[in-house]
């Protein structure tokens, strides 16, 4: 066979691991946007980042070297790309050194394999075939000065280009940032995984300059100050907040098949003195479930890469916590969970937001197992926590209590034993919804058991119960299970997850869009803590302004804004960027 030049081999190599960027790029863009492919940046960062891994290759000369590069590359982007799909963000660079806390969510992760995913060994593949019966050694070895003075061309000219463009926006770190303007999910196409790594990198290095004291002081100067209510609260002397996992709004009220998904809570909404908000968007981003808290115990967005509890821990937050704590003078907090204390970093967290006790796996009998880990399964769970609510220590009679329990039966590929499930469905519906809502009528069930639990308790009348989903379910599986002829009677195009009140001061059905970051200031009002300080990035939907709108995370603007003016859309938008520089720059506690 005859012989390649140097420069071929060379070639084909950083092609194959161009095409593999490519690759990836094209398959993130098919569940966001294609806007990634109109940035030269796009080209020049995966051009000069193949060719940088072909150096070695003129020394090394073996195939040896390729293949293990090429492997290597192809576990970073599918395992990404996995982790996209149901994050709706690549890795952050913790999650890296946390692995053992991430097996805990490993069967999530892995049921968002894609056939197309093997594209990326048969790219390797392809690779070996073109250069098969070649003598790398020889043929690297012979034209070394050569090689390396097309490689230096190959690594100069995009390194080239790329530096005059982020000379031209002042540096990388604002070259990336203007991305996030309006293409908050481009980051990671354009720039590769390393360049978003990096990205997140220096984000940990924020400082909290006077530029960036002003532009958070000048956010929140145009944010609209609380109104006097339309409504009497009398506010409840306790509060249980029961956060389940992946629950999403469609299930609420549905009937498939004959049967109601959720039985039990709709019952519940039918009854007096209840507040219910079907169309809550999820704001959620790569931390999911500890965003969730995020959002909904302070009112502040997630950051923009990575996981807060693990980048900032013990930074400082007003909280509902304290805020009810600061209500009712010696009021108690509590917090229940069946993750252990390191997942997400939730130990830290509690002592952030204030909690005056967190119990953990360690506190519950795991005799009910569910979900891919086998967890706690959610009935156990919460008839657990009913008895441990009966205890003084725990909701002393006469005080004041908040607890939240935080379920985890609903965690992604919801599976549960076929023993647990309450109602089965056709196998027309597809077998990922088909979960889900067998999963959903078990929390539902699950629910409706506590409640029924607090009926009996002394103190249910001056409770009240707040149910909500930490975030939606699916990811970016949504789009094909709505295309599905039975799926699309069932599920819901939007990522809504409901936010329900038992025994609120309140009753009120709330049909407009509203942000997971809107129950914070909702949650103020309906406690009576009219005075506190931090009022948060939303707005109560108590309050007669209140726009029917909200922000995805992917800067997607939901809901109805007629009336709406542009600076408006433009406030919450800039809400993101302003809440990432005051949890980066720790600015509660200056």
């Amino acid at each position: 066979m005859k012989q390649m030049k140097s420069r071929k081999i060379l070639s084909l190599f950083i092609g194959c691991l161009f095409l593999k960027f490519l690759l990836f790029d094209l398959d993130w863009c098919l569940n966001t946007t294609f806007s990634s492919f109109s940035f030269p940046q796009t080209y020049f960062s995966k051009f000069l980042l193949a060719s940088l891994l072909a150096v070695p290759l003129t020394f090394i000369r073996t195939r040896w070297y390729c293949a293990i590069v090429a492997s290597l590359v192809d576990i970073l982007l599918v395992v990404n790309l996995m982790y996209f799909r149901t994050y709706f963000t690549s890795i952050p660079w913790d999650s890296y050194f946390l692995a053992g806390n991430l097996a805990d969510f490993s069967d999530s992760v892995l049921s968002s394999l894609r056939w197309s995913d093997l594209l990326f060994p048969l790219s390797t593949v392809l690779f070996f075939v073109l250069i098969r019966g070649q003598k790398l050694g020889d043929r690297l070895k012979e034209n070394l000065s050569r090689s390396l003075k097309f490689l230096a061309v190959c690594i100069g000219a995009p390194a080239f280009v790329l530096g005059v463009i982020f000379a031209f926006y002042g540096g990388y770190k604002k070259a990336y940032e203007a991305l996030l303007i309006d293409y908050q999910t481009c980051g990671t196409p354009i720039y590769t995984i390393p360049g978003s790594l990096y990205y997140e990198h220096i984000q940990d290095k924020t400082e909290y300059t006077p530029e960036i004291k002003k532009e958070i002081e000048d956010w929140l100067s145009k944010q609209p100050r609380r109104q006097e209510l339309p409504y009497k609260i009398e506010a409840r002397d306790n509060c249980i907040i029961i956060l389940a996992e992946s629950f999403e709004s469609f299930v609420l009220e549905k009937v498939v098949e004959g049967k109601e998904i959720t039985p039990y809570l709709n019952r519940l909404l039918k009854e007096d003195n209840v507040l219910y908000a079907p169309y809550v968007q999820s704001q959620v981003k790569g931390a999911r479930s500890i965003d969730g808290q995020l959002l909904l115990h302070t009112g502040l967005l997630p950051v923009n890469f990575g996981a807060y509890s693990a980048r900032f821990p013990h930074h400082t937050y007003y909280t509902i916590d304290k805020a009810f704590k600061e209500k009712h003078d010696g009021g108690v907090t509590r917090c229940f969970t069946v993750d252990k204390k390191v997942v997400w970093n939730v130990a830290i967290v509690a002592q952030d937001f204030g909690y005056d006790k967190l119990l953990d796996k360690p506190f519950f009998v795991l005799d009910e197992k569910t979900g891919p880990r086998k967890r706690l399964g959610d009935v156990s769970f919460l008839r657990q926590c009913g008895e441990k609510l009966l205890t003084e220590e725990l909701f002393q009679t006469g005080g004041h209590t908040l607890v939240q329990c935080v379920t985890y039966s609903g965690h992604g590929p919801f599976i549960i034993p076929e023993k647990s499930k309450r109602v089965h469905f056709s196998e027309r519906i597809p077998t990922l919804l088909k979960n889900y809502i067998e999963v959903a009528n078990y929390t539902d069930y699950a629910i409706g058991k506590f409640v029924e639990f607090l009926r009996s308790h002394p103190k249910f009348d001056s409770t009240m119960i707040v149910i909500t989903g930490d975030h939606e379910g699916f990811g970016t599986s949504r789009s094909g299970l709505y295309a599905d002829p039975v799926g699309k009677d069932i599920i819901s195009p939007q990522r809504f997850t409901p936010f329900i009140v038992l025994n609120s001061p309140v009753s009120l059905r709330y049909e407009k869009v509203m942000g997971q970051i809107d129950m914070y200031p909702t949650l103020l009002d309906l406690i009576g803590a009219d005075d506190y300080p931090w009022r948060g990035l939303g707005r109560s939907i108590l309050s007669p302004d209140k726009k029917g709108f909200a922000i995805s995370s992917q800067m997607e603007i939901i809901g109805d804004t007629t009336g709406v003016s542009p600076a408006e859309l433009q406030h919450a938008r800039d809400a993101w960027r302003v809440s990432d520089l005051m949890i980066c720059c720790d600015y509660f506690a200056r």
